[in-house]
């Protein structure tokens, strides 16, 4: 299980675009989103740039593991 920061949410809106978008990648078992620390954390074995192109195209970004 990883952490990671997301940058540019602010709504419940993105919570549920982040989720959608970070489910989707291969490998990910999990996704669940804090909205007030602005992060993911994330089950399973996902490559990290497959994570950060999920989000390509929106406002969010994958930020640096925490």
């Amino acid at each position: 299980m990883k952490t990671y920061q997301i940058l540019g949410m602010k709504c419940d809106g993105c919570v549920k675009t982040v989720t959608e978008k970070l489910s989707k990648v291969p490998g990910v078992k999990s996704v669940q989103v804090d909205l007030e620390k602005k992060q993911a954390t994330i089950e399973g074995k996902p490559l990290k740039f497959l994570l950060k192109g999920a989000l390509k195209g929106t406002k969010f970004e994958l930020g640096e593991e925490v």
